[in-house]
């Protein structure tokens, strides 16, 4: 397990990814107003990691303090994700490890540390260094049919190998050659991707272009968009793990790759 102590002095001086760019889905009204909550929770987060050395001189009116929510502890010291506060989208997290349901059936267990954040349901775990979505890719998972306009996903075909060369093939992006790996004892295979550098995304909506995933819950990003992919077949599912990183200068950071490395899958179902 990573030393998160050292993590968290780092995360002061670093910028996270674009949260409110990287998270913007082409569901319902409800969905966009979820995300959004999600996206202004974190990016005052971000601000008060990042600005901690200017406020000590002028520490201005105290915030309020909630009553953090119980956390149920299961068998080994794993602890369920909290239920969120009454009109709240996003929960922070003592450090520990967690339980994540993928479904009712499936769950990862993962290391986070102190002042991590997820998402109500689970889709999204974050702190100032690293940005985390895991989800199944279900029969619905699927490519853009127009990467650049509209919201229509057309499902890749049903095995593991369909799903990893639907990515690698989607138009727009730049995938590096797969690297097998393996992730909580699922065999799997790791993508770097990117956007094609020539790709001129001024015409798309909001500049953005749409990444392969289930609609509803597909991501669009920017140019500056650089994604780590893990996709494992974890008894039989296929389990997709994103490090997500927009605005994105070079490489994305590494600290979510030490998060999946401590990644378990559970049968909960």
């Amino acid at each position: 397990m990573a030393d998160w102590n050292s993590l968290r002095e780092v995360g002061e001086d670093l910028t996270p990814p674009a949260f409110d760019s990287l998270v913007r889905t082409a569901r319902s009204r409800e969905r966009r107003t979820r995300i959004a909550a999600v996206t202004g929770a974190l990016a005052l987060v971000a601000g008060a990691a990042v600005g901690i050395g200017l406020t000590r001189d002028d520490p201005g009116p105290p915030e309020p303090v909630h009553d953090p929510a119980p956390v149920v502890e299961l068998p080994g010291g794993v602890r369920l994700l909290p239920d969120p506060a009454d009109g709240e989208d996003v929960t922070t997290l003592e450090a520990g490890r967690y339980r994540v349901p993928l479904d009712d059936v499936l769950a990862i267990e993962v290391d986070l540390p102190d002042g991590s954040h997820v998402e109500g349901d689970g889709l999204y775990l974050s702190s100032p260094t690293f940005l985390l979505k895991s989800e199944i890719a279900t029969d619905r998972f699927g490519v853009a049919k127009d990467w650049c306009h509209g919201d229509d996903i057309v499902p890749v075909g049903p095995t593991f190998d369909d799903l990893v060369q639907a990515i690698r093939t989607q138009p727009g992006l730049l995938v590096e050659a797969p690297r097998p790996v393996t992730v909580g004892g699922a065999p799997g295979q790791y993508l770097r991707v990117r956007i094609d550098p020539t790709v001129d995304a001024s015409p798309c909506r909001d500049g953005q272009i749409n990444l392969p995933g289930i609609h509803g819950t597909n991501n669009n990003v920017t140019p500056a968009y650089v994604g780590d992919w893990w996709v494992v077949d974890a008894g039989g599912r296929r389990v997709v793990l994103q490090g997500l990183c927009d605005p994105c200068e070079g490489d994305p950071l590494e600290f979510v790759e030490e998060v999946v490395r401590g990644v378990s899958f559970r049968q909960t179902g």
